[in-house]
């Protein structure tokens, strides 16, 4: 009988030589390895155990002498078809391996946790190890009474690149015998439930024997047949974890496990009716619902001003997919933005058909949130980024807010845009994708403008309601008054008024800490990171220095450590410096921060915001998270304090970021009943993008804006591909990107002439060492097709495998948020 043939994608192997591997599947293991399956396989010289996902089970295969399937992870697949094709997929456009494309797309409360181990081999004795550790120091970190030893702590022990090598010729030697275990991070969650074991007047009877009523009142409560939790019995009538124990073994009741799922806490959550659609949103709704009933991949552009209700929009077009039997799935970019949604998803659809995917939950509760989505008890899913990967069952519909934000734009690897993602989805499913902003990105609104897809529009608020009014405030002018607080003069009387009003207003800075940076006044010394290229930043709640790029603290110093100074002088204002600058000039008002520092514990974004739409606090002071999509009743004022933080950035889309975050943020003002007013503070009052974002004019700033990528052929216009190489030398990185930029030139020279575009490079990033590892890079300005593929997928694979610049690490990016 010929065996099974596995074809696995295997952890192990990097993107030098990352391809699918073939293995013999044993007797033992035929028919239960399938498609989707992780499994435990021997890789590389050493044979060692690891993780793999199956892709593909054949009969033949081309290899001769295969290697067998030790052992299978998964009861179930937990990776269907359509995501084995999308990991596929990614592998070849985002140079990244197959198995972390598969990978991501699971909950991190799936995943499995590796730890391997080296152990004194049988018969060892203490003069042995203690004669062999003066050859050998790595034995000296083991004894007879303690004879095991993670891999971890050998590594932090002894950092040496030779470790592996020392460690296998020990093992070769019969000193030291390895081991390894796989365990799952988090287990499934259940709970004992208990229910009568025997006719309920027989159950009571016998229950009157033990001349106790509260066994009487346990059998009453289950005397409808019905089954509850052990907790919630013993809640109900009194009974101890001893009584019901005995009602067991005494068989009137019968106990067993259910499986219980984690989830939020929806209980505030009452259902209410779905709103009726306005005139204007009922066209919008009538231009995309049709795109549902195709049977073919569709995408729209929903493109409405802020506050013109397009999650109305975005609810009835959910409802009709749940009509059609199809699922739907909500992408939000910022978790700030999941409470007021959420609210309204479960309010409409009721929380048994709602789940929720973010990076503020447990790990248990995400991972309990993928089951209900996957078994198809969650029909609605919202989340943020990650949760476009969500097993939404018969997708139908796949909404991305606020589409234009770079929160969507994964920085780790695999560097995945959940807009590409999303749109390979609705292929694949052949679903509805709806783009929704009311300032897209510059690509989507140019897919629209070139008739790629359909675009409805929202150009009036909601009920009528007026857009604010904006009030441009020159900084320069303000300075020469001699005002150099954080609060101008123009917001400063924006806000009492407001104030005096009974209204509140959002403040928006973009910078969290007290102050940019610190200086000496007497010698110019200024604090920078041991371990970065950039100044820290200080916190004053906790007087400390932080890098905002590798996590180093250190207290700030009492005097200059150069000179002795005692004058250290702060610039640059955070929001904890704002916030104390409020509280001087307003002593009376409440003041809420959110930002990252405030908002670390968990449903501390919910808190936050409940507590504001509360009244609980007069003015709202925080970073991107009060931008977008939030609803405030009383909010009458927005104060941007810094609209030129962002603008001269050394990135193409500098100039589209500014323009949205200042749009967005404007539009949280005047809500309702009361017309709201936002102020604008900057140094470039004649700026057109300034002018353009107070005008809360889109299109206008489009057709600037796309003239101008155009001419220098940034998206939409071609591709920007980056090949970013790092390493704790500089001379290195240097000396590794001169070798791969000759490289691409040679080729496209040719093999690769039908694919001949300028290599700039190499450059330094905008931070150029971060984590004390120098970061330079290649640019190559480019259409997205499979020549191109082939060329950096080779080039990667090349650099890997070449020894020469084994301490640089090599990857490739595209369009990337720096």
């Amino acid at each position: 009988m010929t065996s099974q043939i596995c074809r696995a994608a295997v952890s192990a192997a990097n993107f030098a030589f990352d391809r699918l591997y073939d293995y013999r599947i044993p007797a033992e293991l035929e028919n239960l390895v399938q498609p989707g399956m992780r499994i435990l396989v021997p890789f590389g010289k050493g044979n060692r155990l690891t993780e793999a996902f199956a892709v593909q089970v054949m009969q033949t295969s081309e290899v001769e002498n295969l290697k067998e399937v030790q052992s299978v992870l998964d009861l179930e697949p937990v990776l269907d078809e359509h995501q084995i094709h999308l990991a596929a997929w990614m592998c070849s456009s985002l140079y990244s391996t197959f198995f972390d494309c598969a990978k991501v797309m699971l909950p991190s409360g799936l995943w499995f946790r590796h730890e391997e181990w080296y152990q004194l081999a049988d018969g060892i004795t203490q003069e042995q190890l203690d004669a062999r550790a003066q050859h050998e120091p790595i034995l000296t970190l083991f004894s007879v009474k303690k004879p095991r030893r993670s891999l971890k702590d050998i590594r932090a022990e002894v950092p040496d690149s030779n470790l592996m090598r020392r460690l296998n010729e020990l093992c070769r030697q019969e000193i030291l015998r390895f081991s390894s275990s796989f365990s799952r991070k988090i287990g499934d969650k259940s709970v004992k439930m208990l229910a009568l074991d025997m006719p309920a007047d027989q159950a009571a009877r016998r229950a009157e024997r033990g001349r106790s009523p509260v066994r009487l009142e346990v059998v009453g409560c289950l005397a409808d047949g019905g089954a509850l939790s052990r907790q919630e019995l013993m809640y109900q009538t009194g009974a101890s974890a001893g009584i019901l124990s005995t009602m067991v073994k005494q068989g009137i009741l019968r106990e067993w496990e259910e499986e219980a799922f984690r989830m939020p806490d929806f209980s505030h959550c009452e259902r209410e009716p779905m709103g009726t659609l306005t005139n204007a949103q009922r066209e919008a709704y009538d231009r995309i619902s049709p795109r549902m009933d195709t049977d073919q991949p569709e995408a729209a552009l929903l493109y409405g001003v802020t506050g013109s209700g397009k999650t109305q929009v975005y609810l009835h077009l959910i409802e009709r997919a749940l009509r059609q039997g199809k699922g739907a799935l909500v992408l939000v970019p910022e978790i700030g933005l999941t409470p007021q949604m959420i609210r309204r998803f479960v309010c409409c659809f009721g929380a048994s058909r709602v789940a929720v995917l973010h990076s503020a939950l447990s790990v248990g509760e995400r991972y309990d949130s993928w089951k209900r989505i996957r078994s198809g008890e969650a029909q609605v899913v919202v989340g943020t980024r990650s949760a476009v990967f969500a097993p939404v069952q018969n997708l139908g519909l796949l909404v991305i807010d606020e589409e234009q934000d770079d929160a969507y734009k994964s920085e780790q690897s695999p560097c995945y845009h959940a807009r590409e993602i999303a749109k390979y989805r609705v292929m694949q499913e052949k679903a509805l994708l709806v783009l929704g902003s009311a300032t897209p990105s510059i690509e989507t609104f140019y897919g629209a403008k070139t008739g790629r897809y359909p675009m409805a529009v929202l150009r009036e608020r909601y009920a009528g309601t007026q857009l604010p009014q904006v009030t441009i405030a020159d900084q320069r002018e303000a300075a020469r008054q001699g005002c150099f607080g954080s609060i101008g003069p123009v917001l400063r009387d924006a806000v009492a008024e407001t104030l005096r009003d009974g209204h509140q207003a959002i403040l928006f800075l973009n910078r969290r800490g007290a102050a940019r940076q610190v200086t000496c006044t007497g010698c110019g010394w200024r604090p920078e990171c041991p371990s970065c290229s950039v100044s820290m930043t200080y916190h004053s709640a906790n007087h400390r220095l932080m890098c905002h790029y590798c996590g180093h603290s250190e207290p700030l110093p009492r005097a200059c450590p150069v000179c002795g100074s005692t004058h250290l002088k702060t610039e640059g204002a955070g929001t904890q410096r704002v916030e104390q600058e409020l509280h001087e000039l307003f002593p009376k008002a409440r003041v809420l921060r959110m930002d990252a520092d405030t908002t670390r514990a968990k449903n501390a974004h919910e808190k936050l915001l409940a507590e504001f739409a509360a009244g609980g606090a007069d003015i709202l002071l925080g970073t991107q998270m009060v931008t977008k999509g939030l609803d405030f009743d009383r909010v009458a004022l927005v104060g941007v304090i810094d609209a030129d933080q962002m603008l001269f950035a050394q990135d193409y889309r500098a100039r589209e970021r500014t323009f949205s975050l200042l749009t967005q943020v404007v539009g949280r003002a005047g809500r309702r009943d009361v017309r709201g007013r936002a102020v604008i503070q900057t140094y470039s009052p004649n700026h057109d993008v300034i002018l353009n974002a107070a005008r809360q004019d889109y299109e206008r700033f489009y057709e600037q804006e796309i003239e101008l990528r155009q001419a220098l052929q940034c998206p939409p216009a071609a591709q920007i591909l980056t090949l970013t190489a790092s390493a704790e030398s500089e001379r290195d990185v240097l000396e590794a990107l001169v070798y791969v930029r000759q490289r691409i030139e040679g080729l496209m020279n040719d093999q690769f002439a039908d694919f001949r575009y300028p290599v700039l490079g190499p450059a330094p990033a905008s931070v150029l060492r971060v984590m004390n590892r120098y970061r330079y890079h290649l640019t190559i300005r480019c259409p997205d097709n499979r020549r191109r593929r082939e060329l950096i997928g080779g080039i990667l694979r090349e650099f890997a495998a070449n020894r020469q610049f084994r301490s640089v690490a090599l990857f490739a990016d595209v369009n990337p948020l720096e």
